[in-house]
């Protein structure tokens, strides 16, 4: 079930961000390995989240997403967000 699993996230993931052609693995980070940011990563983890039934209500998007880029920008470290972190938050029905 883990695998088959991993396999429905991963190819979710290839689907939103149109991108078939890289290695996806555990550790594979949406941000600075996929460059998911700013709107669309919140679009990513919105759909993720009705895909997959899971409960987003306390996920911080600006701590796993820099914002989108503007003259003003000034960018703080962000966390990372890998396959494994989403794959979790399936198992546990709940992404924070």
């Amino acid at each position: 079930m883990d695998n088959e699993l991993k396999y429905q996230l991963i190819q979710f993931i290839r689907e939103e961000i149109g991108e078939f052609n890289i290695d996806i693995t555990d550790t594979t980070e949406l941000e600075n390995d996929l460059g998911v940011t700013g709107d669309d990563g919140r679009d990513l983890i919105l759909k993720y989240a009705n895909v997959f039934n899971v409960e987003i209500s306390g996920f911080v998007f600006a701590k796993y997403f820099y914002p989108e880029p503007s003259v003003f920008s000034n960018f703080q470290p962000i966390s990372s967000l890998n396959i494994a972190k989403l794959l979790d938050g399936i198992r546990e029905g709940k992404l924070s």
